[in-house]
C-alpha cells in the first residue's frame, strides 16, 4: 500500500483556547481540567448558573451530599482561575472557520460576543423525563417520579424542604426497565434510593424490574447489600399490572421463581424516568457542523470517534454529551479530550502539509458540492472553494464528487489511480477472469492482507488498488477499468456505520448502483460489478467475497468489451 507523503511542510499559528460548552459537572469538570494544562477556556452555560442552580439529579452522576464540599470547591476554582471565562445566559449564534481558528459567535445576555478558539469541547448533560405515561398513569401523592424520590431522600441538589421522614411506615414500590433499555445509571439511581429507604423505620421496598443493567461500578454490590437489608427484587418478562381504583394502588404480577400470581399493595409508587440527551444537542450539532447520534447524543456509533471525537476535527464531546454515562466514564472521557487537545493545539504553533487536496481554482465553479458532502467540515470558501490541511483527512469523497474534477488528493491523483488501473489490467496473462477490486485502506486492504497471510484461496486475476475511502472511487474510475479490460469490478468498503469518513461508504454505494444502471443500458451485466463491506478483521470473508465474484464471472464468461477491444 502507497501511504501518503508529503514532502512540503509549513508552520502555522493556531489559537489555543478552548471554547467548553455546558455549566453541568462535566463541563465544570472539563473546563478545570484544561485550565490546568495551561489552556484558556471559554466556559459557556445558556442557563442562571452553574451546578447549584441546574435542576439536575446528582444521583446520575453517582454524587450524593456527601460529596457537596467537592461540588462547592469545584465552582470556587471556576470562579477564581483566571484562565477561565465564564458566560452564563449564552447561545452559541454561528460557528465558523477551521481547527486552530473557530470563530464562534455568542448572544450574552442578548449582546453579541465573538471568539476565536482552536477547539470546542460540547459537555453538555443528561435531562430527565418521567415515563409514568408509558405506564398510562398519572403523578399524584402515590405516584411519583424517581427524581422526586431522590429529592425527598436527600440524594438531589433540591429537597425544597421535604425530609425522609415524609416515608416512614411507607410500602414503596420501584417499576423500572420495562417502559426502556435499562442503562447501569438508571440502575444505580434505583438501588442507592433503595439503600436509602432502607434506613428508614417501617418502610417495606419492592422493586420490579424488567432489564436491570448492573455492568457499572459496584452495582453488583450495591444489589446484594439491598436485597440483604430487606428488600424484595421481582424480575419480570412484562410489566405489571397496576390498578388504581382503591385507595392504595394494587401491582400485580406473575412470578416466575415461586411460579404463582402475585399481588401487592402498595403506598408509593416510584416510576423509572428515561435519561435523555440535552435538549440543545440538536441544535448544537447543526452549528458545530457534526453529526447527531442515537437518542439525541452528539456521537455516532462509530468505531472511529471513539472515544471523546465527533466527525469534525477540533470538535471533541464528553460524557453526558455523547451517551449515558455516569461518573467514573465522564471522568475518563475528560482525561482523553486532555490528550486530543494537546495533540491538536499543542503549544499554538503547528507543522501541516500545503497539499493533502488541492482545489484547481480555474475549474472551480462554486457550486458548493464539496462543501455538502465533505464528512469531516474540513471546507470553506473566499472566491473558491478551500480545504483546511488541518481538518482535511484524505478521504477523497469531494474529489469523487466534483462535477468539474477541479479536486485531487496528494497520493491519489486521478491520474495515478488511473496508471494504476491501467497496469493492473495490463498484468493478467492468463486465462483467470481480471477482477480490479478498489479497496479502502482502513478496512478492506486489511482484510486481503489477512487472507493472504493465511494463505486464504483469492482468486489468480484479483488485482488490488488501494484507496483512502470507498467514497473516492469515483465513476471514471469503475468506467475505466472495465474499458482497459476487466471481466469484474469490486469496491469494498468499511460496513455502514463504521465508516471512518462516515459517508464515505454511501457515496461510494450511490455511484455503483448508478453505473450498475448504465452497464445494463448497455447491455453488460449489472453482476459484474459489486459493491460489498467488511472490517479490517474479515480475512476469509474477504477470501469468500473476491472468490464468489471470480465464480459469477466465469458463468458469465469474458467482458463484452474486453472481446469488442
Amino acid at each position: 500500500m502507497k501511504e501518503q507523503a508529503h514532502s512540503n511542510n509549513r508552520e502555522i499559528n493556531i489559537s489555543t483556547d478552548v471554547l467548553v460548552v455546558g455549566g453541568g459537572f462535566t463541563g465544570l469538570n472539563t473546563a478545570v481540567k484544561i485550565a490546568d494544562i495551561g489552556y484558556r477556556v471559554i466556559l459557556v452555560e445558556n442557563g442562571q448558573g452553574f451546578w447549584k442552580d441546574k435542576k439536575l439529579s446528582m444521583p446520575l452522576y453517582g454524587i450524593d451530599e456527601k460529596d457537596s464540599e467537592k461540588l462547592n470547591a469545584l465552582l470556587e476554582k471556576v470562579k477564581r482561575d483566571d484562565l477561565i471565562e465564564v458566560l452564563t445566559h449564552t447561545k452559541i449564534v454561528g460557528v465558523v472557520g477551521v481547527p486552530g481558528d473557530f470563530h464562534i459567535k455568542l448572544s450574552v445576555n442578548g449582546d453579541n460576543k465573538e471568539r476565536v478558539v482552536g477547539a470546542v469541547v460540547a459537555a453538555t448533560d443528561f435531562t430527565t423525563e418521567s415515563l409514568h405515561e408509558a405506564y398510562g398513569l398519572d403523578l399524584n401523592e402515590a405516584i411519583r417520579p424517581q427524581t422526586e424520590v431522590e429529592s425527598i431522600l436527600g440524594l438531589g441538589p433540591d429537597t425544597n424542604g421535604k425530609t425522609s421522614k415524609q416515608l416512614a411506615g411507607k410500602s414503596i414500590m420501584f417499576l423500572f426497565g420495562f417502559a426502556q433499555e435499562g442503562n447501569p445509571i438508571s440502575t444505580e439511581r434505583v438501588l442507592k434510593s433503595v439503600l436509602a429507604i432502607e434506613e428508614i423505620d417501617g418502610c417495606s421496598i419492592h422493586v420490579c424490574v424488567g432489564n436491570m443493567k448492573v455492568a457499572g461500578d459496584g452495582l453488583e454490590r450495591l444489589f446484594k447489600e439491598g436485597r440483604d437489608k430487606g428488600a424484595s427484587f421481582y424480575k419480570l418478562t412484562e410489566s405489571p399490572g397496576i390498578d388504581i381504583s382503591g385507595k392504595k394502588p394494587l401491582v400485580s404480577f406473575f412470578d416466575s421463581v415461586l411460579r404463582e400470581n402475585i399481588e401487592l399493595e402498595t403506598d408509593i409508587i416510584v416510576i423509572e424516568e428515561a435519561i435523555c440527551a440535552d435538549r440543545i444537542n440538536k441544535e448544537l450539532a447543526e452549528l458545530l457542523r457534526i453529526d447527531l447520534g442515537p437518542f439525541g447524543f452528539l456521537q455516532k456509533d462509530n468505531v472511529h470517534r471513539f472515544p471523546v471525537n465527533s466527525n469534525r476535527e477540533g470538535v471533541f464531546v464528553v460524557g453526558p454529551a455523547r451517551d449515558t454515562l455516569g461518573l467514573h466514564a465522564s471522568l475518563t472521557d475528560m482525561g482523553n479530550v486532555i490528550l486530543e487537545l494537546k495533540h491538536l493545539l499543542g503549544d499554538g504553533k503547528k507543522i501541516i502539509p500545503t497539499e493533502i487536496a488541492v482545489v484547481d481554482r480555474e475549474k472551480c465553479a462554486i457550486c458548493l458540492t464539496c462543501y455538502r458532502c465533505c464528512p469531516h467540515g474540513a471546507i470553506y470558501w473566499d472566491d473558491k472553494a478551500v480545504i483546511s490541511p488541518v481538518a482535511c483527512q484524505a478521504c477523497g469523497t469531494c474529489a469523487a464528487e466534483c462535477p468539474q474534477d477541479a479536486i485531487q488528493v496528494n497520493s491519489f491523483e486521478d491520474e495515478e489511480i488511473s496508471g494504476k488501473i491501467v497496469e493492473c489490467c495490463g498484468e493478467v496473462s492468463s486465462d483467470a477472469p481480471l477482477i480490479v477490486a478498489f479497496c479502502c485502506r482502513n478496512s478492506a486492504v486489511e482484510a486481503g492482507r489477512m487472507a493472504e497471510l493465511f494463505n486464504l484461496k483469492l482468486p489468480e486475476g484479483l488485482r488490488i488498488i488501494t484507496v483512502p475511502c470507498a467514497g473516492k472511487v469515483d465513476v471514471n474510475c469503475i468506467l475505466t477499468s472495465f474499458n482497459e479490460g476487466a471481466d469484474g469490478v469490486l469496491i469494498i468498503s468499511c460496513h455502514k456505520g463504521n465508516c471512518k469518513s462516515e459517508t464515505g461508504n454511501i457515496f461510494a454505494e450511490w455511484r455503483v448502483n448508478d453505473v450498475k444502471r448504465m452497464l445494463a443500458e448497455t447491455g453488460i451485466e449489472s453482476e459484474r460489478l459489486c459493491f460489498e463491506s467488511l472490517a479490517s478483521n474479515m480475512g476469509p470473508e474477504f477470501s469468500s467475497i473476491t472468490n464468489s465474484m471470480e465464480e459469477r464471472i466465469k458463468e458469465m464468461g469474458t467482458s463484452p468489451l474486453k472481446k469488442a477491444g
